[in-house]
């Protein structure tokens, strides 16, 4: 549980760090010649499928997350039915 709560606190700060990085180019593109902001455009992209990227692990860690707490749950119910046969 805390290697996923770890987990998803690095994502969360790449996030960050990554949309912030975005939006500067976005704030920059502004001043680019028509060629400059092809290159800028694609280098937001990969910003965004990156961003994309860290929603998906972080919610693929918070997934597991609750699946480990179900698991003891499911577990005594399993102990209460053995237990009534």
């Amino acid at each position: 549980m805390k290697n996923y709560e770890k987990a998803i606190k690095v994502e969360a700060k790449h996030k960050r760090q990554t949309q912030q990085d975005m939006n500067e180019l976005q704030r920059d593109m502004k001043y680019q010649v028509q060629e400059e902001k092809a290159d800028m455009e694609s280098k937001i992209a990969m910003e965004k499928d990156a961003i994309q990227s860290s929603d998906a692990s972080i919610q693929l860690c918070k997934d597991e997350q609750k699946s480990f707490q179900e698991k003891p749950k499911k577990l005594n119910e399993k102990e209460e039915d053995l237990v009534m046969k």
